[in-house]
């Protein structure tokens, strides 16, 4: 390609503009390069010239695609240097230097910095205490206990004894008084501290506030007991105050104690022979009298906006507790003074008291109390100044040519979608703030719809800057992908957080070959996983994160700076599901700057949906827009994620000076509709969105049938027979009936032939049904031959990627399925070349995994039962990709009449996965009873899922209609009742205060995994557990069985095993043993999980299957 590159570079950045372009271009202008170059070498200049930018940089590139036309491809730098073309402007009208628009936005940036700074400066005051003192120099000397009170809980009891002490129960003005004329007395004090040690009394507004920061500063208070958690279930709490007095010290800040000693070490905690820090902390005290006195000034306005409930009041704590805790982490992370570095940048002399914070990774003392309170005060107002500039320093992904392009006709829909955004944004001046519902259908391409419309809605309109959220990590690099090669991002605007290394290892590997603790002084890791990405941060922006984090490793500023981020939904939950930690900050900044997007928002249960509301007001606490997609989203679902942002955009609102309106796109396939909807008016959003869905339920009435359902009656078993094997043999006799009527012919050896997906549950049925159809048992008639593969989530790791890079492969089927057609793969080539019979049946036996994301294609499928939502999502893998011109006629999918846990028994059968969960109860458990099995029969689509049946006030404990049993779960997920357990508790209430609403509602509850590693040794797989840093082998201790399955081997689809899987992926190069490189490559990419709980249970593995327990 030939290029043009402009530069429009001052200063200081000409030289190095002009070194970096010599090198590639020949330069046929003062500052005009011209070149022909690969698109390699071109991200290569591109990549340079970021590094090196600075406010002075602007370069633009032009790519000449003809002799009359260019296309600008980038600019780097200073964008105002050119307009949307790139072309140079010759005159100048006006130009804006000062920049404080940022600034004055923020009216409450004043009273930020003087709750922070006093935060700070009381935040560790209870470390004075004996105890914590003597635990210090104790460290490395044994294993310490816990103390009997936490050193948040005793700083909180010495700001009380100040309350107490100038008798400011009610009146924030006289303790602050006497803190900044120094009027106080320590040693009263100290002694009014340990007086009814585990309550706080009443304290008045700004004091319980500062109180709240301080406890919260290491982790929220929560109730541990569950029987007292759960008289707070349904306690509405609609005041600070209220929520304040609430918490006591068993909230998470002490631990009972139950003889002499601990009672004597109960004591230690408010005896402070080195005194209080007053007298002696001379730096301390001149800073507490400064920042006393200034919060004496904001004290008014504090106090009227607790007293009166404004939601301001809530951004400003968020801030402010944010400021404290990465100032702490920051300093906490310095080294001692003397040991290489400065802890801080200023010098101070710091007084020559005997009272310490915290020790080094060598158990020796590290930083004075008064040098790290100081220190952390300090930091915490650079943070605090630099936050209302924290968006405008983020970068953008902008110039993107995929964007401009119009859709391919089956795609134009998204273009519609755009161009109704842009129009409303003309008619709707101001700023506006998105909240977007996708609903388009299954292989419509919704995940590049969501790039195009969170590009319109930018505030631009013409730049991406957000964040994917999927719901499975093996998704993140598949979208990744997608991004990189149809949208056109590189790894310089796009960041993928992968989760493990050895994950993107396996990835880039394929690719290439297709193209050919504070106390102890440990900090906090705040993001461990591991990010795809390229380094492209200058020097400025390196300086800039340097003031929110001690030499911040690349891939924080990759997760801030980067203009888009794949990654799993998990990771930015940490923004509202932290407990403990400060593992929340840095996905927090990220929403800071970044528009949300949640992908299949609908694959969650409702304890999952209220943890995903959280984020979602979180988002809208901060002023972005947030996109909910999927095609089959229900009503109740919409609205309470609707609910949680416009409550989060109150805030936000009333934080700043300039509103943002609320505007609402819908959108599908057929039809975008646009509005703005006053704060506040849920009314409207439900009518608005009910319109919607009555208008897409019209279009899909009118749609080309692709899919019919049948339900598949499971015979009972003959005596001394199991039902589970009648559900087998049931399931079988399902697939051969459909695959006569939906096969394909192959050209080559006129078979027929069918691609088909047994969906299971749960993976133990899965193996066991796979199992099942290998064995003998399983008779097939005279002229019919299957292929069975296995596919969960439970294998180890390389297995399952070269298993989903198969699967990719062979059904992504785009192909005209009404003629012969060639089938090329070498694998199905043999089989179909080699089988006798006439009609052959490639089989795969999966769980639900197969139903999301996964671009996969079949003619037909077999379904156990959980819920309606995974028979629409599932039907949207068959006949994914091939067009039909007229109805189908003949059913494409089967559904058992029960799923296996009704089988045996289980009063809750539509459960893991499923909505049958307590109080919630079906009447019955057969499917013909529960599903409206006419309208199944005539056609599958999402009408059932996405609009609201009239129930009439259904019994949760006597649900009818499985559709009912999920809408009826939307409705309590969307219902206003008071408490910590319910959606109203977060957005409504005070209970952010806490962890109760987490511990109600955990994000990915019960679903905690260990992992092991399958050790490939000797020639046999050992399964071990990493302990200490050590390998140790586990297989016999979690009861792990190999070689004990025996299967036809013959109807086998794809044989592997896991030491040729392991062979290919030895380098060349490599000079090692091979017994060597296959256990240092087994360690690598061996990683499989266990449940936790596991127990005693007797597990089983093998190649073909995984691991997987036997069904009882």
């Amino acid at each position: 390609m030939m290029v043009i590159f402009v530069s429009k570079s001052e200063g200081k950045s000409i030289p190095v503009v002009r070194r970096i372009l010599d090198s590639f271009a020949l330069r046929i202008g003062t500052d005009t390069w011209k070149t022909v170059i690969t698109e390699e070498g071109l991200a290569t200049v591109r990549t340079l010239l970021r590094r090196s930018a600075t406010k002075s940089t602007a370069v633009s590139c032009h790519w000449i695609r003809s002799r009359s036309r260019s296309e600008l491809v980038w600019i780097v730098g200073k964008r105002s240097k050119f307009n949307e073309e790139g072309i140079v402007p010759v005159h100048y009208t006006s130009k804006n230097i000062v920049h404080s628009e940022w600034e004055n936005d923020w009216q409450y940036l004043s009273l930020i910095k003087a709750i922070a700074a006093l935060a700070a400066l009381l935040h560790d005051w209870g470390k004075a205490s004996d105890l914590f003192q003597h635990k210090l120099r104790a460290a490395g000397k044994g294993k310490l206990e816990a103390d009997p009170f936490r050193h948040e809980w005793i700083s909180c009891k010495l700001l009380e004894a100040l309350v107490r002490y100038t008798d400011a129960y009610d009146d924030d003005k006289k303790w602050l008084t006497a803190l900044a004329e120094g009027t106080i007395n320590t040693k009263a004090l100290a002694e009014l501290a340990g007086k009814n040690m585990g309550t706080l009394g009443p304290m008045p507004p700004v004091a319980s506030m500062l109180a709240w920061i301080i406890l919260s500063h290491h982790r929220l208070p929560y109730v541990d007991d569950e029987n007292d958690r759960t008289g707070y279930q349904s306690d509405g709490v609609y005041s600070f105050q209220q929520m304040i007095e609430r918490i006591c010290a068993s909230w998470g800040y002490s631990r009972r104690c139950s003889n002499e000693d601990e009672r004597k070490r109960e004591a230690q905690c408010f005896s402070f022979r080195q005194g209080l820090l007053w007298d002696n902390g001379l730096l301390w005290q001149k800073a507490l009298k400064k920042w006393a006195a200034k919060m004496l000034r904001e004290e008014t306005v504090l106090c009227t906006l607790i007293r009166e409930g404004n939601l301001a009041f809530r951004s400003i704590v968020t801030y402010a507790r944010l400021c404290l805790m990465l100032s702490d982490h920051y300093i906490s992370s310095l080294p001692r003074e003397g040991a290489g570095k400065s802890t801080h940048k200023k010098k101070h002399s710091w007084s020559p008291v005997d009272l310490w914070a915290n020790t080094d990774r060598n158990k020796g003392l590290k930083q004075s109390l008064e040098e790290h309170v100081v220190s952390v005060m300090e930091q915490a107002l650079q943070i605090a100044h630099q936050l209302p500039n924290f968006a405008a320093r983020m970068e953008k992904a902008e110039d993107i040519a995929f964007l401009k392009k119009q859709s391919p006709r089956s795609f134009r829909w998204q273009d519609g979608a755009v161009e109704k955004i842009k129009q409303f944004r003309q008619r709707e001046r101001g700023k506006m703030a998105y909240f977007i519902v996708n609903m388009a259908s299954t292989g419509c391409g919704k995940t590049i719809a969501n790039a195009k419309l969170m590009n319109a809605v930018s505030e631009d309109g013409k730049s991406l800057r957000y964040v994917l959220a999927l719901g499975l990590r093996t998704l993140t690099l598949q979208t990744g992908d997608e991004y990189r090669t149809r949208i056109g991002l590189d790894k310089s605007e796009l960041a993928v957080m992968i989760g493990s290394s050895v994950i993107q290892s396996l990835h880039e590997q394929d690719k290439m070959a297709e193209e050919d603790m504070s106390s102890v002084g440990e900090t906090e890791a705040l993001l461990q996983e591991e990010l795809d990405y390229e380094d492209t941060c200058n020097a400025e922006q390196t300086a800039f994160l340097d003031i929110f984090f001690q030499h911040n490793p690349q891939k924080y500023k990759a997760f801030l700076y980067k203009p888009v981020l794949t990654a799993t939904i998990d990771y930015m939950m940490a923004a509202t599901e932290t407990i403990r930690g400060g593992k929340y900050m840095l996905p927090l900044l990220r929403l800071m700057s970044s528009d949300l997007v949640i992908d299949e928002i609908d694959d969650f249960d409702k304890k999952d949906l209220i943890a995903i509301s959280r984020l979602v007001h979180l988002a809208g606490m901060m002023g972005r827009s947030v996109a909910i997609s999927s095609a089959t989203i229900p009503p109740d679902l919409a609205q309470g994620m609707f609910r949680a942002y416009m409550r989060g955009l109150a805030c936000y609102n009333q934080f700043f000076t300039e509103a943002k309106q609320c505007g609402v796109v819908l959108c599908d396939e057929f039809k975008t509709v646009t509005g703005r909807i006053a704060m506040g008016d849920f009314q409207a959003y439900e009518a608005m969105h009910g319109a919607f869905v009555d208008k897409r339920v019209q279009h899909l009435e009118k749609q080309l049938i692709k899919r019919k359902g049948i339900i598949v009656d499971i015979p009972n078993a003959p005596e001394g027979g199991s039902r589970i094997t009648q559900f087998f043999e049931a399931a079988k006799k399902a697939a051969i009936a459909l695959h006569d009527d939906n096969y394909i012919i192959d050209k080559r050896t006129k078979k027929r032939v069918s691609f088909g997906l047994i969906r299971l549950a749960n993976t133990s049925p899965c193996v066991a049904c796979s199992l099942y159809l290998l064995s003998s048992e399983c008779m097939l008639p005279k002229g019919y031959a299957i292929r069975i593969m296995t596919y969960h989530s439970r294998q180890l790791l390389i297995m399952r990627h070269e298993q989903e890079k198969y699967l990719d492969v062979v059904l992504k089927r785009k192909y005209d399925s009404s003629v012969p057609v060639d089938i090329q793969d070498p694998v199905i080539r043999r089989h179909l070349d080699s089988i006798e019979e006439d009609n052959v049946l490639f089989i795969v036996v999966a769980t639900p995994i197969e139903e999301i994301g996964r671009d996969h294609d079949f003619d037909w499928a077999v379904v156990e039962p959980s819920s309606y939502r995974s028979f629409i999502q599932l039907a949207g893998r068959v006949l994914r990709h091939r067009k039909v011109y007229a109805d189908i006629i003949k059913p494409n999918i089967a559904v058992m009449q029960y799923n296996v846990r009704a089988l045996q028994g289980k009063p809750q059968a539509f459960i893991k996965p499923g909505y049958e969960v307590k109080p919630y109860h079906l009447r019955s458990h057969d499917l013909h009873d529960i599903i409206d099995e006419k309208a199944f029969h005539k056609k599958i689509d999402a009408v059932l899922r996405i609009r609201k049946p009239v129930m009439n006030g259904t019994d949760k404990k006597d649900v009818s209609l499985l559709i009912d049993l999920e809408h009826m779960t939307m409705e309590d997920f969307n219902s206003d009742e008071p408490g910590p357990q319910g959606l109203s508790g977060w957005i409504d209430e005070y209970w952010w205060l806490t962890a109760l609403p987490q511990t109600f509602n955990r994000f990915r509850e019960g679903q905690a995994d260990r992992k092991l590693i399958g050790v490939y040794r000797d020639g046999k797989i050992h399964f071990s557990m990493y302990e200490d840093g050590e390998c140790i082998d586990c297989g016999d201790t979690l009861h792990i069985k190999q070689d004990t399955i025996e299967y036809g081997a013959e109807r086998i689809w794809l044989p592997r095993t896991y030491e040729d899987a392991l062979c290919r992926r030895i380098p060349e190069d490599d000079d090692l043993p091979e017994e060597e490189l296959l256990e240092t490559l087994s360690n690598k990419y061996g990683e499989i999980t266990l449940p936790v709980d596991s127990g005693d249970e007797t597990w089983f593995y093998d190649d073909q299957f995984g691991i997987f327990k036997k069904m009882r």
